[in-house]
């Protein structure tokens, strides 16, 4: 199930080294291609949007892939006016808990 995420939560969760980016990808949805991004590529442009006043413009949502124990975060899926998909795949840390991840990625509603 998809939970909705920030662009400053995803970035903690690598910083503070609950996830480890293994891949990253973007994909054109009226062309099905899809491009690689470097790592650093991806980590210092989230790093760059995170300072922006667009940080939490971005509908950014993760789920867990119980077959691969990764971590899927996705911006663009849910929005059928975006042409882009940005795709990244985490996996936790070893030492850390998938329930710490989720608690650390997760965007409590506010009532």
């Amino acid at each position: 199930m998809r939970k909705r995420t920030t662009t400053k939560q995803i970035q903690q969760a690598i910083t503070n080294n609950f996830l480890k980016l293994t891949k990253s990808e973007i994909y054109r949805k009226s062309t099905r291609q899809t491009n690689i991004i470097a790592p650093d590529t991806f980590k210092e442009s989230l790093e760059f949007l995170g300072e922006t006043l667009f940080a939490d413009a971005i509908g950014w949502h993760y789920e867990f892939d119980v077959k691969t124990g990764q971590c899927i975060v996705e911006a663009g899926r849910m929005n059928g006016d975006v042409d882009f998909m940005f795709i990244a795949h985490l996996c936790v840390s070893d030492d850390v808990k998938v329930e710490s991840v989720d608690k650390a990625l997760r965007v409590i509603e506010e009532e």
